[in-house]
């Protein structure tokens, strides 16, 4: 399948943690891809999503628009281009997230299923998730099955807990920008 160039840019607070790239229309178009599809995305690391066509303002722009947590895991930023592509993948029966902080199993199933079924996961990807005490962490993703493709998470997917691990990157925030459910309006008026 053809490896297709695009620049980043922000997603709009709507999208955020959706799991979802807004592509150029005329990309789609182009490539015949359909929403849903499983995207690859390539910057510094791989990760995976799934596609959303964007607005008929973003026709022709060459533009693929992606939250803050999907910006972590492929290691690029707002401006800078990535490679992308339509890719298979398979139902996840199984995946281990292994928390970068002290966290307990319980409900973990529960709010696997209530916040990423229909979200397609990559070994090594980080998830930012919400503890019980309303605080936020991150999840690496260390292994999945079947393996090989990524992994969509379905209502029959289990989860487990892995040992604690370091795999994050540092060089990043653990928090985004987008993770703060902030709008460019708040952040300008405020930056005054």
């Amino acid at each position: 399948m053809s490896e297709i160039t695009l620049r980043i840019a922000e997603a709009s607070q709507r999208h955020v943690g959706k799991g979802i790239a807004v592509v150029d229309p005329k990309i789609v178009e182009d490539n015949n891809w359909e929403t849903g599809n499983i995207l690859e995305l390539v910057g510094n690391r791989k990760s995976h999503t799934k596609l959303w066509p964007g607005s008929a303002e973003q026709y022709g722009t060459g533009i693929i628009k992606i939250d803050g947590t999907t910006r972590q895991n492929i290691g690029s930023g707002i401006g800078e281009k990535i490679s992308v592509k339509k890719v298979d993948a398979q139902q996840a029966k199984q995946v281990t997230v292994s928390p970068i902080e002290k966290l307990s199993a319980e409900g973990l199933q529960e709010y696997m299923q209530a916040n990423y079924i229909g979200h397609v996961l990559t070994i090594g990807d980080t998830l930012i998730v919400t503890t019980q005490l309303g605080g936020k962490t991150q999840l690496v993703i260390t292994s999945a099955a079947p393996s090989g493709k990524p992994v969509v998470v379905t209502e029959e997917t289990e989860f487990k807990l892995g040992s604690m691990t370091k795999v994050v990157d540092n060089s990043v925030p653990r928090i985004t920008y987008d993770d703060l459910g902030a709008s460019k309006m708040r952040y300008k008026r405020y930056a005054k």
